[in-house]
């Protein structure tokens, strides 16, 4: 083998170990003495080390552990520093863009809820224009006494009774009438007893006059006499039938069949020009509506009307007067005859709707309506694919203005498109631009969270 193919080794000897060395072989025979092997011999002469090679080897060593040290701090900065982009960055599923629908990458996992999806419908609702108003009585008769000075004695109906015509209401006391009835007889009978007295006399005297008995003069005085007794008799007659009459009136009667609405008469009380009932003709009611005069042109004369009552009860009516002119509050006042009904009060202020006709409008499940920042809002359900076998579809966030609520439905005074796909219920749990998972339409089932 050739030394030159031989690894040379160039590491120096400590030299101490030299010095030893060289003392032992000086001691040894020339044959003992150690030599180097060829391949370990040099050509060139071994240059000396300087002194400080020791700290400059420190100061390397120093230099290349600085060198790791920072390394390693670098490295933990950029690792912190992904980690925390990583955690500040949303996930697809929460960002609202305008590919993600359609992105091929989209998956059943993006999907935030499980919903269902309806269409609005189209139903026939009928026009109404709602109004205040007071219940008050068709029309009323005021019951007086015809009688005067006389206490009421007993009271027979009391308020809200229903009376016919001709039905005694109250009595008065008349045993001073019946005494006043026997002082009119008497006197007609006076009355009737000075008649025959001037008869008889007439008869008797008169006749002398064809034979000039008598004088013209005094047969004149006999046929006044007579007269005036006749004319008394009249006069009491008439004192007593007054005088009857006043008995028979002092039975307060119902001048009309009805309904007492008020009651003003009391025991002890004496007749004076007061009502002592009112009753309500009929029992008919009307309620008064007041409406603004611009929409005094959507009324008619035999308009329906619909006015509620307590208990969550209505009646039914029909415009019968429009009022000429408007009242002090600026307000046309609708009067309208109410059908019989128990639950309805003289009195009572009442809300209620004139039936203006019916009319098609889209409405939407109340479920469906989202209300934010004083908006409603529909959420609807766009760029519907299949993805696993699963509907995936986009959440766009669409306003409208709501009308009227029939039920548990509500009228969109601006439709949208017929066609539309809208979440049924869980909307305001949804944002522009979620994916959601649309599922078949089940009964009264709440959207379900999908699990992530």
């Amino acid at each position: 083998m050739s030394n030159a193919n031989l690894p040379e080794d160039k590491t120096p000897l400590p030299k101490e170990e030299v010095t030893q060395a060289q003392s032992a072989d000086a001691k040894l025979p020339p044959k003992y003495v150690s030599q180097p092997p060829p391949y370990r011999a040099s050509t060139t002469p071994r240059k000396k080390l300087p002194d400080n090679w020791a700290w400059l080897a420190a100061a390397m060593l120093a230099m290349l552990a600085i060198g790791v040290f920072f390394g390693k701090y670098l490295n933990k900065n950029d690792d912190l520093a992904s980690d925390t982009a990583t955690k500040l960055t949303p996930p697809t599923s929460a960002v609202a863009t305008d590919n993600v629908a359609t992105d091929d990458a989209t998956t059943a996992d993006d999907a935030v809820l499980s919903v269902e999806a309806i269409s609005p419908s189209i139903d026939n609702v009928g026009s109404t224009l709602s109004a205040d108003g007071t219940i008050e009585p068709k029309e009323i008769a005021n019951v007086s006494a015809k009688v005067s000075g006389v206490a009421i004695e007993r009271i027979l109906v009391e308020e809200g009774q229903s009376v016919k015509a001709g039905q005694v209401l109250a009595i008065f006391d008349t045993d001073a009438m019946k005494q006043q009835v026997l002082q009119a007889e008497a006197d007609v009978s006076e009355a009737q007893a000075t008649l025959a007295n001037a008869k008889t006399d007439a008869a008797r005297v008169l006749p002398l006059l064809e034979i000039d008995a008598i004088s013209r003069q005094e047969a004149d005085r006999y046929r006044t006499q007579q007269a005036q007794a006749e004319a008394m008799l009249q006069s009491a007659r008439a004192r007593l039938n007054a005088q009857r009459l006043s008995v028979n009136n002092a039975q307060v009667v119902a001048p009309v069949s009805g309904v007492i609405s008020e009651k003003i008469a009391e025991v002890g009380m004496v007749a004076g020009g007061e009502p002592l009932f009112t009753i309500i003709k009929d029992g008919n009611l009307e309620w008064h509506a007041e409406i603004d005069p611009k929409q005094v042109g959507e009324v008619k004369i035999g308009t329906a009307v619909k006015v509620n009552l307590p208990n969550n009860q209505t009646v039914m009516g029909e415009v019968r007067k429009i009022a000429p002119t408007a009242d002090n509050n600026r307000k046309i006042t609708i009067f309208a005859s109410l059908a019989k009904s128990n639950s309805a009060r003289a009195g009572m202020f009442q809300k209620g709707e004139f039936l203006l006709g019916s009319d098609n409008l889209q409405t939407v499940p109340n479920s469906a309506i989202v209300s934010n920042d004083g908006f409603d809002y529909v959420m609807l359900i766009t760029d519907i694919k299949e993805v696993d076998g699963k509907k995936l579809g986009k959440i766009v966030q669409e306003k409208v203005t709501v009308g009227e609520r029939l039920g548990d439905k509500v009228s969109l005074t601006t439709p949208i498109d017929a066609k539309s796909q809208i979440v049924k219920q869980g909307g305001s749990f949804l944002n522009d631009g979620d994916i959601v998972r649309v599922v078949e339409p089940s009964d009264n089932s709440p959207p379900q969270k999908v699990a992530s």
